[in-house]
């Protein structure tokens, strides 16, 4: 079994087994000392430089192919005939370089470089939620290092491939001089045949990464969708994260107080808050009664309750067109202890189906198991978990449902007594 370990943002990590060490390169060591060590932000920027460098890209192992267009004299449309062939081999000619997959090759490197220094820097502002993040992109660095060597050689025995494709193809446009009707069109099923061979090749190659190149995508994504919600929380000046709270998700929303009107601006929901913050222009002063002449901007913090207080969740979709234009809805009725009774949101950007899960899932303490390992000790600590309550009301022995997270009173549903969690012997 391999020591535990740790990686940018993490404390201590369960034991993994792990197989054999096997050789590494200089560049490889260094972009290995980005996931495994919690790197200080003072030198990330260099071990990122000094990682990329030492690992340098694949070059295209041959020389570009410039077509050279052959110079006729024929009848306008035989001679647009012929251009239009010339054109379409030339652009062959420098798709055939694969330059996209050397880029993409690159791109997967950098990537895996720059990805574990995002995460940390979230960690830092706060996110403690997805857990899994650097499992996963080791996983993936891991699973890089195996690859890579196999991407490499199938790129350059399909560029070289193509460059005997090209040859051949060449030899067929110097027919173009003095060309007739029937030899363009030959000329033009060669280089068509010369296509298939480019896409052929591109998609050898790309198929042997894309299973990451797409996992790396949607961390990447994800990891910017997490950066705009803690911009937006921190550019408030009314939300402040209570003890050991995590931000879950941000998404602009109205909240439609009165039918469909009602303020504009940002729902949030954290794993012990759901949060709406007005931030809108609003119009003070109309000149002539129609047309703006002074406004101003609110911020301004309207609903701050406990997950727990939300007794219903409804979400839907309305209005639209042919499936087209149809908005999201989240609707809440809130337990007698809120603030307020119930609210209707217009989600703008994000699926109301989400939403409604996510709270199901903070609500049942679920999201809990979410945690980075590094912050799962400061809820306990905070003392915020799932109370346990008794399966019986101890006065008329009704059964007592399941409480969601944050709970630490039950009121019976049948005869009214306060029941109180289970002490811990």
């Amino acid at each position: 079994m391999a020591e535990d370990h740790k990686k940018p943002g993490m404390g201590a990590r369960r034991p993994v087994n792990r197989p054999a060490p096997k050789a590494t390169t200089p560049g490889d060591a260094a972009r290995k000392a980005v996931l495994k060590q919690r790197v200080r932000p003072s030198v990330r920027a260099e071990a990122r430089k000094a990682a990329v460098n030492q690992r340098p890209l694949p070059t295209p192992p041959r020389r570009p192919v410039v077509a050279r267009r052959a110079a006729v004299a024929a009848a306008p449309e035989l001679t647009a005939q012929i251009s239009s062939v010339q054109d379409k081999f030339e652009r062959l000619a420098a798709q055939a370089e694969l330059e996209d997959v050397f880029s993409a090759v690159g791109d997967i490197d950098n990537k895996l470089t720059q990805l574990p220094f995002d995460l940390e820097a979230l960690r830092d502002r706060g996110y403690v939620h997805s857990g899994q993040l650097e499992d996963r992109l080791e996983a993936l660095d891991d699973q890089w290092d195996e690859l890579r060597p196999r991407v490499e050689k199938a790129l350059t025995e399909q560029v070289q491939r193509l460059d005997t494709e090209l040859d051949q193809a060449e030899r067929q446009m110097s027919r173009l001089t003095n060309a007739n009707a029937a030899v363009v069109k030959s000329v033009d099923t060669a280089v068509d045949t010369l296509g298939s061979r480019v896409t052929a090749a591109r998609g050898a190659v790309a198929g042997l990464y894309e299973g990451i190149n797409t996992e790396l995508h949607k961390i990447e994504f994800s990891l910017g969708q997490v950066q705009k919600m803690l911009d937006l929380v921190a550019g408030s000046q009314e939300i402040r994260l209570q003890e050991a709270e995590g931000p879950l998700l941000a998404v602009p929303a109205q909240w439609q107080q009165d039918g469909e009107d009602g303020p504009e601006g940002y729902l949030f929901i954290t794993d012990q808050r759901l949060l709406f913050e007005q931030r809108e222009e609003v119009v003070t002063k109309k000149r002539f009664g129609l047309f703006k002449a002074e406004s101003e901007m609110v911020q301004k913090l309207h609903i701050a309750v406990q997950v727990h207080e939300i007794d219903q969740i409804s979400h839907k979709e309305e209005g639209g067109f042919l499936g087209m234009g149809k908005a999201d809805i989240l609707e809440l009725v809130f337990a007698a202890t809120a603030s307020l009774s119930r609210a209707r949101f217009h989600l703008k950007g994000q699926n109301s189906s989400d939403w409604a899960a996510m709270i199901n899932r903070i609500q049942s303490g679920e999201i809990d198991g979410d945690r980075s390992d590094e912050y799962v000790d400061e809820l306990e600590a905070a003392g915020i978990t799932s109370a346990s309550f008794p399966q019986q009301c101890p006065n008329c022995y009704a059964a007592v449902p399941p409480q969601p997270r944050g709970v630490t009173v039950y009121e019976c549903a049948f005869c009214g007594a306060t029941v109180m969690p289970v002490t811990p012997e």
